[in-house]
């Protein structure tokens, strides 16, 4: 008994400085000013955009470069001023040689207008039309200005807008198709738009175990509808991750970690299990081992992976090799990717069981590799992702109709109660 109170003491203090920290985290989120809005340029061609976030310290002093946002190209960007005062404004330029520094020719905009930040502040207003040459001369320092890169950028921006266990539904419009297409073509808008994260479908309750579904490319988690309405609810309650499919896969990976140990902390969850849909098997796998080697994190008994390309997808690679723009994501799903070949690197942890479950229904008369419609059963087969599996489970559902298959939620329920 000593040893256990010992034990809880210790874990009391861990937690209790862990939840000091969170507790300033959000004492800053709250006392944040929010600046928004769309820089746009009148050059066609794809170029990287760099918004300049300006503040002024007083009436007299001059503008000085507070913080900056690199975009791929035309979009939407937003920063998070942690002191939530002050006098701003804003500038953009096209990074033409992408030196990631603002040249003496290269295009460039200021807005003429400010605005005053206070704790709590959101300003939506600021238009950024940048020319098609120079015009005019910067009012502020910008010699020895470097911007981050476009992978910074994105890991900047996932950190500061993803959604730690917010209440939503999966009515809402944020979960619209159209939503899913914004992920996946502008990562960046699907970021600032404050999409991204996990959602809890209803208040959490320590007494339920939390499994948390993770959607593939271009889709929703309202994908899950079905499977979520069949879920044995006296005992487990749905998580729903929402990200944005364009992005690297080990980016994805990493902020779902991060998240769920937010969360973790937050309400001490011990146990947790994830369901996964085609790509978002990828993408659990990748937290999964991640979770893992931090340590001392929440322990994760059962991973249910359907339709998940595991070997690849061909397209993705012809995508690589053709496109004059690469989608970033089709370099992790191209067969043989790093990213793939990193999932395997390390068996998973002692203690979770993998089911894999695999579709094949493919349209009639069709040709080529058996498929179910989207993913060939070879990939979904990939022999390094069944020596890791408990046991494989064969569907004669589409890619799409396994997420509404009786047959399935069934399944999915026993293994739940088998786990837990």
């Amino acid at each position: 008994m000593r040893a256990a109170g010992l034990l809880v003491l210790a874990m009391i203090g861990l937690y209790g400085c862990m939840l000091l920290d969170v507790k300033e985290q959000q004492q800053k989120l709250h006392a944040a000013c929010t600046v928004k809005g769309t820089a746009r340029s009148a050059h066609s061609a794809d170029r990287p955009v760099v918004v300049l976030l300006l503040r002024q310290a007083g009436d007299t002093a001059k503008w000085q470069i507070a913080s900056h946002f690199v975009l791929e190209h035309d979009g939407r960007f937003v920063f998070t001023i942690a002191d939530g005062a002050g006098k701003y404004s804003a500038a953009a330029f096209e990074d033409v040689n992408r030196d990631s520094a603002l040249g003496a020719d290269e295009p460039f905009v200021s807005f003429a207008d400010t605005v005053t930040c206070s704790p709590g502040a959101v300003h939506d207003s600021f238009v950024l039309n940048i020319p098609a040459g120079r015009q005019g001369r910067p009012e502020f320092d910008a010699g020895h200005f470097q911007s981050r890169t476009l992978t910074e950028q994105v890991s900047a921006v996932f950190g500061q807008t993803v959604a730690v266990g917010e209440l939503t539904s999966l009515a809402e419009d944020m979960f619209r198709p159209e939503n899913a297409d914004t992920g996946l073509w502008r990562p960046f808008d699907f970021l600032v738009e404050g999409y991204a994260g996990i959602y809890f479908l209803e208040s959490y309750d320590p007494k339920r175990i939390p499994v948390l579904f993770v959607h593939g490319i271009n889709d929703t988690p309202a994908r899950f509808s079905y499977l979520i309405d069949h879920l044995d609810r006296k005992r487990f309650q749905a998580w729903i991750y929402y990200y944005p499919t364009g992005l690297p896969l080990a980016t994805v990976a990493d902020q779902l970690n991060q998240t769920v140990i937010k969360l973790q902390v937050r309400h001490g969850v011990r146990r947790m299990a994830v369901i996964a849909h085609s790509m978002g098997g990828l993408v659990s796998r990748g937290f999964i081992n991640r979770h893992a080697a931090a340590g001392r994190g929440t322990e994760i008994p059962l991973f249910v992976s359907l339709s998940t390309p595991w070997g690849g997808v061909k397209s993705a690679a012809a995508g690589v090799r053709n496109s004059p723009v690469v989608v970033e994501v089709w370099r992790d799903m191209a067969p043989g990717s790093d990213y793939q070949q990193s999932l395997f690197a390390q068996p998973l942890p002692a203690g979770l069981q993998h089911y894999m479950l695999v579709t094949y229904q493919r349209k009639s008369g069709s040709f080529g590799e058996s498929d179910d419609q989207t993913v060939t059963v070879a990939s979904q087969f990939f022999r390094r992702a069944q020596l890791g599996a408990t046991r494989v489970y064969g569907f004669d559902d589409t890619h799409v109709g396994v997420l509404s298959d009786p047959e399935v939620s069934e399944l999915l329920n026993e293994l739940l109660a088998r786990s837990f």
